[in-house]
């Protein structure tokens, strides 16, 4: 996992003992990338096709996610024993007694057509519309408890001033 010095700094540009923000970040290269450097790394044969994602939103990734990649390389295989993505050390290192290894280009191909990625999506999009519900729901009880307020607050004026009036009347009858 980078850190956050890592992230915040563009790892060419600091190589270079120059000092400029990251505004990507590219998992594969595993650093960060100024503007100047990201045009180049994304038009660049080596790298053109680099997966990359924005400085915030990889801030914002979970420390799980980010601890992934534990050996600075590409996932190649995966284990279904473990159910995990594995790079060439992983499988060495852990993975070396398992027995259900997998290309994971041939784990992955067929994931956004298989009925548990269909049946997710079906789930998320009914959990979305169900917090769109809720927050509108909330928003209008939030304005009915306003309007309320409004009104009792009114009526307890009209009430004051019915009361001070009526005790103005009986002052001025008493004399």
């Amino acid at each position: 996992m980078a850190t956050n010095l890592t992230t915040s700094i563009c790892g060419i540009c600091d190589f270079r003992q120059v000092t400029k923000p990251s505004v990507i970040w590219c998992s594969e290269c595993d650093e960060g990338l100024c503007q100047d450097c990201t045009e180049h790394h994304s038009i660049s044969k080596a790298t053109r096709g680099h997966s990359t994602v924005s400085i915030d939103k990889y801030k914002k990734l979970p420390p799980s996610i980010l601890a992934i990649r534990s050996h600075n390389e590409t996932f190649h295989i995966y284990c279904y024993k473990h159910d995990y993505p594995c790079c060439k050390k992983c499988i060495v290192e852990t993975h070396n007694e398992c027995k259900e290894l997998f290309d994971i280009d041939d784990v992955v191909k067929d994931v956004k057509s298989s009925n548990a990625f269909v049946d997710i999506e079906l789930t998320l999009a009914e959990i979305s519309g169900n917090l769109k519900r809720i927050r509108k729901d909330r928003e209008e009880n939030l304005t009915s408890i306003k309007e309320t307020r409004e009104k009792i607050e009114s009526e307890i004026k009209m009430t004051k001033l019915k009361i001070v009036s009526y005790l103005h009347k009986l002052q001025e009858e008493k004399y």
